[in-house]
């Protein structure tokens, strides 16, 4: 039998030391009546999807494990073939601080993807 999802408080400002659907967060803005997540701050979280984030601006990460990415940083990054990416979860003026991500594709400007693809990892 599978446990129930913890209900996410779309209005927080701050999660910390929490486990977080990705979707589940983006659902509960959508039953606030909002279409982002905005002016939130991510500390010692754990963020999965399967989603691909769009970072918008104001987006910062700080000591942030970007996830498995198969050796490559670039599996990670994918890069609008348009003016406008649809279906992916657009996020604006948040901070992931010490934050660990999991199965989590990303996506946005271009000197955002510069930013990521020049990252150096390990894994």
């Amino acid at each position: 039998m599978n446990a129930p999802r913890p209900t996410i408080d779309g209005s927080a400002k701050v999660f910390e030391n929490l486990e977080i659907s990705l979707i589940d967060l983006f659902r509960a803005q959508l039953q606030g009546g909002v279409n982002m997540v905005s002016g939130r701050t991510f500390k010692n979280c754990r963020l999965h999807g399967p989603v691909v984030m769009l970072a918008l601006e104001g987006v910062t990460f700080d000591s942030t494990n970007f996830g498995f990415h198969g050796g490559d940083i670039a599996n990670l990054v994918l890069r609008p073939a348009g003016e406008k990416v649809i279906g992916a979860l657009p996020f604006k003026d948040c901070a992931f601080i010490g934050c660990q991500f999991f199965a989590v594709g990303f996506t946005g400007p271009e000197t955002f993807l510069q930013q990521i693809l020049a990252l150096e990892t390990t894994q």
